[in-house]
């Protein structure tokens, strides 16, 4: 059994630090490569963002995406309220009393019935009212940099792309071990979306920095086609594209086009979005996600186990413990290694190993929540 069970850790975090190795040359391969707009036949782009309740944050997010770089006749900004119950609705509509192609606008979700994400209904209210050969979205807790639309406008115009991703992190002005955590998380995940987009397998999207076709998004028929989930429409329209036009999809791997998103101050709230975002894995047809997702949860299931298990016969199980924990926090560390140094977030360094040991313990405790429980709150609504 001993031997059984050796020969079986180190199958695990061989497997785990394959996908990792796989993950990193791909991230290495992907290129930016700088695109020329002519200033004479640049597009006409539409932002749109969903806000809930968003009212500390809506004010910041709209300043940013008026600070753009890009001519302000040649954009707009729609911003959709998903039905607030605090002052959102009213900030938005002080912006646009003075603001020329800002707009406020609200949800028709109630008026469809039967919703199953009202998120989605959101931007499709935007989307139905939008002007732009191409659609934009962030998430109304992000702030976005001054270089933000014309770098989406350059890589649309230089290869005639149909979806872009770009990078999301975490807000670190007050950095404390549970933010830091999602920080070092987040830049992680950026890496592996980039691989994914350079693979063509594995494919990764976040909706708080995402862009795509209009014409491209109607004539697939939009949402239509979506599974039934609350979470998971950045996901489901990627590989909606990707499916269609498999070689006009790219992600910016360029700090000019990073978005700061904010951090969620609580373990619970924390929990909270992780389930949510997990929920929709089940939905996932693309079987190399499917595997990797199921690689680091059994990775970090078998961790946990053996870890509690060493507890009560040590000289069995923490040998096991110790070769698959060595091989994830080794191949954890090439992948965070990466991240930092590309995303410049030396100061996270230090959080590594805490952190490191708490997603395992996260992703264990998410994966069983959003596979057995995947009813969930958001935004005060009870959503699966």
């Amino acid at each position: 059994m001993f031997f059984v069970g050796i020969t079986l850790c180190f199958v695990l975090g061989i497997s785990y630090l394959y996908i990792i190795y796989g993950y990193l040359k791909n991230w290495n391969d992907l290129k930016y490569l700088p695109g020329r707009n002519n200033l004479d036949n640049i597009p006409f782009i539409s932002v749109v963002v969903a806000a809930r309740n968003e009212e500390e944050n809506i004010s910041h997010c709209i300043q940013s995406l008026l600070r753009q770089d890009y001519p302000a006749d040649k954009f707009e900004i729609l911003i959709v309220d998903d039905f607030s119950t605090d002052k959102t609705a009213e900030l938005i509509k002080k912006f646009e009393t003075s603001v020329t192609n800002l707009k406020y606008l609200s949800s028709i979700a109630i008026e469809q019935g039967n919703i199953i994400s009202y998120k989605r209904e959101a931007i499709q209210t935007g989307i139905n009212a939008s002007k732009g050969k191409y659609i934009l979205l962030t998430d109304a807790d992000c702030i976005v940099p001054t270089t933000w639309i014309s770098t989406y406008s350059e890589q649309f115009m230089k290869e005639d792309y149909v979806f872009i991703g770009g990078p999301v992190i975490i807000s670190d002005e007050k950095p404390k071990l549970l933010t830091s955590f999602q920080g070092l998380d987040m830049i992680g995940m950026m890496v592996i979306t980039g691989a994914g987009y350079q693979s063509g397998n594995q494919l990764l999207a976040n909706g708080a920095n995402m862009g795509f076709s209009k014409q491209v998004f109607n004539d697939l028929g939009g949402y239509a086609q979506f599974p039934k989930k609350a979470s998971g429409d950045d996901m489901f329209l990627l590989h909606h594209f990707h499916q269609y036009h498999p070689k006009r999809i790219q992600f910016l791997k360029t700090l000019s086009a990073i978005v700061v998103t904010q951090p969620e101050h609580s373990i619970k709230s924390l929990l909270r979005q992780r389930t949510r975002w997990a929920s929709k894995n089940n939905a996932y047809k693309e079987m190399n996600i499917n595997f990797s997702l199921s690689v680091l949860f059994i990775v970090s299931l078998t961790i946990v186990i053996l870890g509690v298990l060493s507890i009560l016969q040590a000289s069995i199980f923490f040998p096991m413990f110790y070769v698959l924990y060595t091989f994830k926090i080794f191949s954890d560390y090439l992948l965070q290694r990466e991240a930092i140094r590309f995303f410049n977030k030396r100061k996270l360094e230090k959080y590594f190993f805490l952190s490191q040991n708490i997603h395992t313990m996260y992703i264990t405790w998410v994966g069983i929540m959003a596979s057995l429980f995947p009813v969930y709150q958001w935004k005060g609504r009870k959503v699966r």
